[in-house]
Formats: C-alpha cells, structure tokens, sequence
C-alpha cells in the first residue's frame, strides 16, 4: 500500500492526536502512514514523537544538514542549538573524514535519543553533475554505516539523496551519481528518499518530470523509493514506482532545497503568519484560504471545489473551511491509495492524465476569476501540466509497448 509521509509541526500536535483518535473522539477516515518533523522541532516539544508512538507509527527526524552547505543566522534553532548545527557556510574541503564521522555520530545520536524510529543518514545537496559535494555524500553514507554497525544501532535507515534537477538528467544522472549510488550497497538502507528540488519548475516542467520519473524507476530497481518533499508531483512518483511520498499540511509541498535553505538566513519572526492553505482534491495541490472564502460565493466554481466526501467532510465547505489540515491529510492518502489500487500501469497512467487533465481545466478558470478578484491569488500550473504531459506520454508508451 502506498505511503503518505506527512511533516508535521508543533502546531500540528493537537491535530495528530485527533486524526489518530488519541483524544478521545473517533479517529479519521485514514491517517499518515508515518510522521516526519524537522530538525529543530523535538526541542521545542515532544508532544510528536508521543502521538506517533502511541498510534504506533513510525516517527522520523530529518536532520536537514544540508543546511550546513549555507550560512544561517545565527540565533536560528538549526544552527544554534542542534549539537550538529552551525552558522557559518562549510564548503567540500571542511567536510574532511573526521569531520564527517563527527557529523555522522552527532546526527544519528541526536534523532535516537529523541525518539526516532528510523534513522536518516546526514546528506548534502547535489546540485550539479560537477560537484564536489558528490564525494562527500558518498563518504557521509559510508561512515554511517561503519558507525552503525560500531554502536550496534539496529534501526531501519533512510537514505535522503537530495538532488538538483539537472541531476536528474537519465543518462549523466546515474553516471555522475556513481559514488553515491555505489556507497548505497554499504548503507544498505531500508529506502531511498528522493528529494529533487525544482522538479516542478522552469520553462518546461514536463521535461524535468519525466526525468524524476525515470531517476524513480532506475533507483526502484534495487532499492525501493520514496519521493520527498513532493505534494505536488507526489502521485506522478507513485504511479512511476515510488512506495509513497513526502510532503507538509498545506504547506511545503513542493521541493525546492535551496529555498528551504535561505529561509533560516534571518531571524525568526513573531509576525502572525497567513492563514494554512487548504488542499483541493479537484487540483492536487493546496490553495490559500482566502481565495476559498472568495469561490464559496460562486456556486459553480465552489461545487467543483468543496469536498463531497462523507467521511472526511461531513458539513461539506463548513469543515473544509474549517478543518482544512485535517481533510488536507485525508484526501492526500485516499489519492494515493486509489491510485496503488490500480494494478496495471497503463490504467494508472491514464488515471493520473484524465484527473490532471480536470484540475488544469478548473485551475485555468479560477485563473481567470483570479484577474478581477484580488482575493483569488493566482495558481502555479507547472505541476499540473507537467502531471498531465508525462502521464499521457507514458500511457502511450505502455501501450506502445503491450502491442509490440
């Protein structure tokens, strides 16, 4: 069954304990298959790792040290109060091997003693086919492994291979990730996570989705996948292989690394924050409150937008409104499982082209109301069309194939 891996926050706490049914109401129609937090998060409360142990699902803690590649600021939780945290920007040459092995055992112990069921080996972004950072990933991942089977921890491991897109490329990809793809076999890892930042995005999106699909289906071979930070291409993952994918409560369901990165460069703020946006099952992707609020005037538009399901809304666009964060996570894994029910992957593919083929159509007329209403913002279709070319493209050819 395909996964739904959901990063929570502390402000997502409470929420937990309800989707779960560990406050003393029913438990939702259908739940995370595992809770992902960030680095910083079991400082500040423990109150996740509790909920994911008594619903007893797996608890990850992604140890961001990718953030290590970049200066932050210094008063920033990351840098300041992880034991593997720092301020200042580290390049290749700094990584030295005891460098490394200190890095791996502060990383690994810090997510064990804070209640992780897994363990995610530290990792860097791989931004060019060029990079230097290729050779320390693979001496990160290998000292891992030595250091694991030194201390005798027997958790599952994951793999986080954070990749920029043009490593993605499906011929100089693989080759320039021979190192790291080699250190692999020594990690013996329960998973790959593929977190490929700006896989959505440019000129032409599809061309950069195609290729996430084909890294999926080169990985899949040995080693089972899971695409992170994905909300938005997550089911085009899944339906090329992936077990499942990554990705945040309305927000942060897109991967962009470098993005991520830069955010920790100024100081947190105590501002009050936008409202959460609120998944549409129509689009595949969240939208901001607001324009809901604008589109609930607008019947036709509204009825193809509000969520009919019984079982996730029962008040209808009351509890979308609402209880946005909890009918986000609900229809994320009724798509993905839906989708994992489709045994043959030429359905699948068709599946996945005649629902983006929908949400392009829907996203093009809330563009549209969006020019003369200044509460709908605008919508990004880059996923959507790059959903739809690379799903008809791979319907044809699965079919191309079943008559050769």
């Amino acid at each position: 069954m395909a996964e739904l891996l959901i990063r929570a926050s502390t402000q997502d706490a409470a929420l937990l304990r309800r989707i779960y049914g560990l406050d003393g109401h029913s438990a939702a129609a259908t739940s995370p298959s595992r809770i992902v937090v960030d680095a910083h998060t079991p400082l500040k409360s423990g109150d996740i790792a509790s909920t994911a142990r008594r619903a007893g699902v797996p608890f990850l803690i992604d140890p961001q040290t990718y953030y290590l590649q970049g200066a932050q600021h210094c008063g920033d939780p990351w840098a300041s109060r992880l034991p593997f945290g720092r301020p200042d920007k580290l390049v290749p040459a700094d990584l030295d091997a005891f460098a490394q092995e200190q890095l791996v055992a502060l990383a690994v112990e810090y997510q064990i003693q804070h209640g992780a069921t897994a363990v995610i080996a530290p990792y860097v972004h791989i931004d060019r086919l060029d990079s230097e950072w290729i050779n320390i990933q693979a001496g990160l991942w290998q000292r891992t492994a030595r250091y694991l089977t030194r201390e005798n921890v027997v958790l599952p491991i994951t793999a986080v291979l954070a990749i920029g897109w043009r490593v993605l490329h499906p011929v100089q990809g693989p080759a320039a990730l021979a190192p790291v793809l080699s250190a692999l076999a020594a990690l013996g890892p329960r998973e790959v996570a593929l977190a490929a930042s700006k896989a959505d995005q440019g000129v032409r999106p599809q061309d950069r989705a195609m290729d996430l699909v084909l890294m999926i289906e080169r990985i899949r071979r040995d080693i089972p996948v899971i695409a992170w930070q994905q909300g938005h291409l997550g089911e085009l993952a899944v339906a090329a292989g992936a077990t499942g994918y990554e990705c945040g409560i309305g927000w942060r369901e897109r991967c962009d690394l470098g993005a991520k990165a830069n955010e920790h460069r100024k100081p947190e703020t105590d501002g009050q924050r936008s409202a959460r946006p609120v998944f549409v099952s129509a689009l595949g992707r969240s939208i901001p409150k607001r324009s809901l609020e604008a589109l609930r005037s607008q019947r036709e538009l509204w009825m193809q937008i509000m969520c009919t399901d019984p079982g996730c809304c029962p008040a209808g666009g009351t509890a979308l409104l609402g209880d946005g964060r909890a009918h986000t996570i609900v229809q994320r894994r009724q798509r993905i499982e839906q989708l994992d029910r489709i045994e043959r992957g030429v359905w699948r593919w068709k599946h996945l082209a005649e629902a983006a083929d929908t949400g392009l159509e829907l996203a093009h007329r809330l563009n549209r109301r969006a020019t003369t209403n200044d509460d709908i913002k605008h919508i990004d279709t880059s996923a959507l069309e790059a959903t739809r070319a690379v799903s008809h493209t791979r319907r044809v050819d699965a079919r191309s194939r079943r008559v050769a």
